[in-house]
């Protein structure tokens, strides 16, 4: 599923910010230990991004550290950053939520860096680019959807062949907030949640065919299949793998589940 971003509705002082008046040191409203991993991106043309995942405390503390303090101002006119490089970061905390910074530098004096998830955009002379070069972990390759930021607007393009955008599908009929749900992915993968008591949740690539939409569960080798109608998908349990009968708000057969903006 899809983690939520976090929602900052706290007072100027604990905003990162304060509302980019003047130059300013960047301050999280989170600290060191409210942060479960960061994930790191680096791009120059976006289908050749590469990740690292910073796992240990300790590194993180660093990376946070390395943030801290580092003075940015307003930007005052749109930047011309063609060809520049970007480096972003998720903070993934510990309740679930996440935080999102993009940098991106041209080779001037001043790089953007964009604080997604406070919605503000400032620049800075601090070379945020090199906390890439200083974290020690492997880089691997990422498809494009999985970048903060969303910079090839992937989200807003439907699933090939179909009218289905991606994001966060729930089924109708069960009680609310425990809703069996499917969430698609512009990498044309998906995690499909059956059961709001299990946390067995069948995940893998998407095919679509004659009509309908089909998960291959990657690790099981199982298959979940359901008929695309116009926006919304239904459940076929007859060419799915058995679905655990374990309380009454378990997938069923003909569930229709419709596209809902995640809270």
């Amino acid at each position: 599923m899809k983690r939520n971003q976090l929602l900052i509705i706290a007072a100027a002082s604990t905003c990162v910010l304060s509302g980019c008046s003047g130059r300013e040191e960047i301050t999280f409203p989170f600290s060191a230990s409210d942060v479960y991993f960061v994930e790191m991106y680096r791009y120059t043309v976006p289908a050749d991004a590469q990740t690292k995942v910073i796992l240990e405390t300790e590194d993180i503390e660093e990376l946070y550290d390395s943030f801290s303090g580092k003075s940015v101002s307003p930007e005052e006119e749109e930047s011309d950053l063609s060809g520049g490089t970007t480096t972003s970061f998720r903070f993934c905390l510990n309740d679930g939520t996440d935080y999102e910074i993009v940098y991106t530098y041209g080779g001037g004096r001043n790089g953007t860096i964009r604080f997604l998830t406070e919605e503000k955009d400032c620049v800075t002379s601090a070379d945020i680019g090199s906390f890439w070069e200083d974290c020690d972990s492997e880089p691997a390759a990422v498809h494009e959807s999985k970048l903060p930021g969303d910079p090839c607007g992937l989200t807003t393009k439907p699933i090939a062949d179909t009218m289905l955008l991606p994001g966060h599908y729930v089924a109708e009929g069960y009680d609310p907030y425990l809703e069996p749900y499917l969430d698609l992915y512009a990498d044309e993968t998906a995690t499909l949640t059956y059961s709001s008591v299990s946390s067995d949740k069948p995940m893998g690539e998407i095919t679509i065919e004659d009509g309908s939409l089909i998960l291959n569960d990657d690790m099981f080798g199982k298959k979940y299949t359901f008929v695309i109608d116009g926006e919304d998908l239904i459940f076929q349990a007859d060419q799915s793998a058995p679905i655990p009968q374990l309380e009454e708000n378990t997938l069923k057969d003909g569930a229709r589940f419709v596209h809902r903006e995640e809270e």
